[in-house]
């Protein structure tokens, strides 16, 4: 397959381009400044511009069966570059999305204590966030929007956990940046998941010294 990454450079899009590319897969790289790129290979395609720019999108859209955004960052990042990813689709008949958001966006699954921390710490962030993912909500395209626990940079364990729906969402819950990677990939080029909200996780024990999924992703 042939996948658009959109934060390609960041720490969690970096991991998603290697391992599609370990994985056999064609990737198109959106990106604003492409000496950050670390991978290289005859299967990486590399186009510059802003993952905001609708223009920009379409044009590393096309050719692409699916798009993965690990996208995070200030402002209104998140919602515009889903705008952009909306507006693309129909004109490059790309529909499978898959969009890294974090626990801490599912705020009915939080205690008290959790819902008071994040926000105060990632208001403008989730807001950002809740944005983009109504957008995608509200299209007609073939989505999944990942919600991780707090993120590591932990190796790859390859025991995802993928939590039951209604499932409480905890600070304590680590998954690596790694995992995170490949259950995307998996996720994009494979048929479970559509149109769904998934929680994701990774096993109970003790990992690395983490940051909440999407400030830096």
């Amino acid at each position: 397959m042939n996948l658009l990454v959109l934060g390609a450079t960041g720490r969690a899009g970096s991991l998603v381009v290697e391992q599609a590319l370990a994985a056999g897969h064609a990737v198109t790289a959106l990106v604003r400044s492409p000496e950050k790129l670390t991978a290289r290979s005859t299967n990486l395609r590399v186009v510059t511009g802003l993952a905001t720019d609708a223009s920009a999108v379409a044009r590393a859209m096309d050719g692409a069966d699916a798009v993965i955004s690990t996208l995070g960052g200030k402002g209104s990042v998140i919602a515009d570059s889903t705008r952009a990813i909306v507006e693309a689709a129909p004109k490059t008949g790309v529909s499978r999305v898959v969009l890294l958001s974090t626990f801490a966006a599912q705020r009915d699954r939080l205690d008290a204590r959790t819902r008071l921390l994040t926000g105060i710490g990632m208001g403008g962030m989730l807001k950002d966030k809740s944005a983009g993912e109504q957008l995608l909500r509200r299209s007609d395209l073939d989505w999944t929007i990942v919600y991780a626990s707090i993120l590591s940079d932990g190796p790859a364990s390859g025991s995802v956990v993928v939590l039951p729906d209604g499932a409480k969402r905890r600070m304590s819950e680590r998954i690596s940046r790694a995992d995170v990677a490949a259950w995307m990939v998996e996720a994009a080029t494979g048929v479970q998941h559509s149109r769904r909200g998934v929680g994701i996780t990774g096993s109970t024990q003790a990992q690395a010294p983490a940051v909440v999924a999407g400030r830096t992703a």
